[in-house]
């Protein structure tokens, strides 16, 4: 398990390395943002007594600074990224390489190049870069991206989960506005690609940390598969678990075992989340999923594609050792991606997701649990099998 530290440790630590912008509301509950990272919200805490620190944030990384030419992995709950990785058209790799790892490489502009913060007031930071990136195919887009991050109060996350929390319960939401205009003299067309934006929350790992991932219920005739989730390979039951009298799935997230699943258009929901019974800690992302995807989603896998545009609309993954026996630190992560964006020259498109952190006793973490996924934290826990030694 990751070692629990406190929020105003990890925002010293930050501010020994790069510049942190911090905003706390008037509850008490408070994040922490570093226009370095391209303005990605680091870490939380929740209002009340508690003072842990809710993100992952890889030390290791930030102290070294950015000098890794693949991707410096610095953690945060909140970073965006941009979309396709894999395929014909994935920004990720240069024209004419294999899609192999010693030719992956993340984007500069969403990896070691700074944000300029350009606004600030009590409760939002907002954040903007004028970047390019060409995919594959040779096509180069030309954008601006603007991110703006909101720390929300407690009665604006009730409204959001439509639930009233208990008193008890200690609680931070932020959410992100990330806006990209194509800043080009081109229109951005399925022929030679488009992207889309990409959110990602990283998480603390626990042996007993549990991703929760809803799904529309329905025949596979009718939607298709449930989840995608062989992308290192098959998971066995102490890994990952369907469940389709809940309509959920869930993805075990100790960070030992390098695992990820998908969820199609057709069988996304609005809200993703994580359960971690030792710290007793319900995350909760949740996204502006919209009602038609007339261009589809951008496939993220390693491989020329038939269907360039029919990928996931959420993500999880859990990470652990790769093929050469390397991990990027040990976290899981709660992912949300845009659709491909067809954009012409000075429109724009703005994926929204929301980060929410509940502490609390369980009985009341269990209503809430109840009220947003429809399982007790008990059902949560109960549905992976031990994990194999």
């Amino acid at each position: 398990m990751a070692e629990l530290v406190s929020f105003d440790e990890d925002v010293d630590f930050l501010k020994d390395h790069f510049q942190v912008d911090v905003l706390e509301n008037d509850e008490g509950a408070r994040i922490a943002c570093v226009a370095a990272f391209q303005g990605r919200t680091m870490t939380s805490n929740c209002s009340g007594d508690s003072q842990r620190s809710n993100g992952y944030i890889s030390r290791e990384a930030v102290k070294k600074g950015r000098v890794d030419p693949q991707l410096n992995m610095f953690g945060g709950e909140d970073r965006i990224w941009i979309s396709p990785e894999g395929g014909q058209f994935s920004v990720f790799f240069d024209p004419e390489v294999e899609m192999s790892f010693a030719n992956w490489r993340t984007p500069p502009c969403i990896d070691t190049e700074s944000f300029e913060r350009v606004d600030s007031t009590a409760r939002s930071l907002t954040y903007q870069k004028r970047a390019a990136v060409t995919n594959m195919s040779g096509f180069t887009f030309e954008f601006e991206l603007e991110r703006r991050i909101e720390l929300k109060n407690r009665a604006e996350i009730e409204q959001n989960l439509s639930v009233v929390l208990p008193p008890d319960i200690e609680v931070v939401c932020h959410q992100s506005f990330n806006k990209i205009t194509n800043a080009g003299s081109s229109p951005w067309v399925a022929e030679t690609g488009l992207i889309g934006l990409w959110s990602i929350c990283l998480n603390p790992p626990a042996d007993d940390a549990v991703m929760v991932i809803p799904f529309q219920p329905g025949s596979e005739s009718e939607l298709g598969k449930i989840v995608t989730a062989d992308y290192f390979g098959k998971l066995e039951d102490d890994r990952l678990a369907v469940s389709e009298e809940l309509n959920l799935v869930f993805l075990r997230g100790d960070g030992n075992f390098r695992s990820k699943l998908g969820i199609s258009f057709a069988r996304g929901c609005s809200q993703i989340g994580g359960w971690n019974p030792t710290t007793q800690t319900l995350t909760i992302v949740e996204y502006n999923l919209p009602q038609t995807a007339p261009n589809g989603y951008t496939n993220n896998l390693w491989e020329y594609q038939d269907q360039p545009f029919a990928g996931d609309v959420v993500n999880a993954y859990n990470d652990g050792p790769n093929d050469s026996g390397e991990s990027m630190g040990g976290f899981f992560e709660l992912e949300t991606i845009s659709p491909a964006l067809a954009l012409k020259p000075g429109e724009s498109f703005t994926h929204s997701p929301s980060t929410t952190h509940l502490n609390g006793n369980r009985e009341s973490l269990n209503k809430v649990a109840i009220a947003v996924f429809g399982a007790t934290l008990s059902q949560i826990e109960s549905t992976l099998s031990p994990v194999k030694t």
